[in-house]
């Protein structure tokens, strides 16, 4: 989709989705699902203002995650230098694990491997390589936790703020291409391996004959910081983060979702913003467009929500799923609803399950006044997190 953000939004509005692209390696590997989100433009260290110094320790995703919080910085006029970083990714880069792999293999030598690869191989490499390019002071911080990574990050900065370590942050995820992820997931069939000569239909959260999740890679960075510190800059103010909640579903199965964990984390966001659930106008879903996990979130959100005609959809439709960058993605995503006041229609949920024909998602562009939402990421461990987020 790229990273023009008021395209995006447009295509959001309209319920336009842009076709996935053939994925090399999942061709050449027979993958059953052949088909990704590939980020489409360049990503030189140099046109991102990275000195030759500093590129040595980036990969790809730390990349991709700078530019997308030098938009961030400049769109807020923020000063990055007392910034706390909590920006994570799945993994380090693969990349260079691959590519230390076959020097081993080809040299026989551990000193062909070079000196520099550390940086780029630790799980933290993107906060790391945030800090160290931004040369900001405050703490910085990698949170691991499968798909609902962005969220935790999220909460964790906020958390910060609140406790008066930092007046700011900058908070989010980002995911890359990876042969082993994808061989991983393609292998369990959590993608859909039905679909690859309908690049446009892959993804579609809520369809009856969905088929499981499209890959993407993606990255979303958010600046947070706290109201006072914000007013006195007078910084353009997006939205306010209300309450998080972060659960475990402590049921004992690592890749099945439970509506329990669920259901708890979106109580626990909602006690923390000191709102009920008759207050919350629209939920951003995880919706993911697995045949599990969508029933299961929704199943969640009856048992909350009641049978209200609640306005949801999810926007994975579009985007496919960006694993550790969905959280941060879809929060600005659901920041710009609540800002142009309307809702992202879930794209190619027709015909509808079975079992939410009676509480569908929006599935047409809707316009709708949404002063609360709920913003929702649930991960592998049956690891949930939560945020509500109000209108500025």
């Amino acid at each position: 989709m790229g990273s023009d953000l008021e395209g995006i939004e447009r295509d959001l509005r309209a319920g336009k989705n842009t076709p996935f692209r053939p994925y090399d390696e999942a061709v050449r590997y027979g993958g059953r699902c052949q088909i990704i989100g590939i980020y489409p433009e360049p990503l030189e260290p140099e046109t991102l203002g990275v000195a030759k110094q500093d590129a040595r320790f980036m990969g790809r995703a730390s990349l991709m995650a700078l530019k997308a919080a030098r938009a961030a910085i400049g769109q807020s006029g923020i000063d990055p230098s007392p910034l706390a970083i909590a920006v994570g990714s799945g993994t380090g880069d693969v990349d260079t694990h691959i590519e230390i792999a076959e020097k081993l293999r080809t040299s026989g030598s551990m000193r062909r491997v070079s000196a520099t690869v550390v940086p780029k191989l630790m799980a933290s490499t993107v906060s790391a390589n945030l800090a160290n390019v931004l040369r900001t002071k405050g703490p910085s911080f990698t949170a691991s936790a499968a798909c609902a990574g962005g969220n935790y990050s999220i909460a964790i900065a906020a958390g910060w703020i609140e406790s008066g370590i930092v007046d700011g942050a900058l908070a989010g995820g980002v995911e890359v291409k990876d042969p082993h992820f994808f061989a991983g997931f393609d292998s369990m069939r959590a993608y859909n391996g039905q679909d690859n000569d309908r690049p446009d239909r892959a993804s579609r959260p809520y369809a009856r004959d969905r088929a499981g999740f499209v890959f993407s890679e993606g990255a979303g960075i958010l600046i947070l910081e706290a109201r006072e510190s914000a007013e006195k800059r007078k910084a353009p103010i997006l939205g306010v983060l209300r309450g998080f909640g972060m659960t475990s579903d402590g049921a004992g199965e690592m890749v099945a979702p439970s509506p329990d964990g669920a259901e708890a984390a979106m109580r626990r966001a909602l006690d923390d913003a000191r709102v009920s659930p008759g207050d919350i106008d629209y939920v951003n879903t995880h919706g993911t467009s697995t045949p599990l996990g969508d029933l299961s979130e929704v199943r969640a959100m009856r048992r909350l929500f009641g049978e209200r005609r609640l306005l949801y959809s999810s926007t994975k439709g579009y985007t496919g799923h960006p694993v550790s960058a969905a959280g941060a993605i879809e929060a600005i995503f659901t920041l710009a609803m609540m800002r142009g006041g309307w809702v992202a229609p879930s794209v190619n949920a027709e015909p509808l399950d079975a079992e939410i024909e009676d509480y569908p998602p929006v599935v047409r562009a809707t316009n709708a006044e949404i002063r609360l939402a709920l913003s929702n990421s649930f991960g592998f461990g049956g690891t949930n997190a939560c945020i509500v987020l109000g209108k500025a």
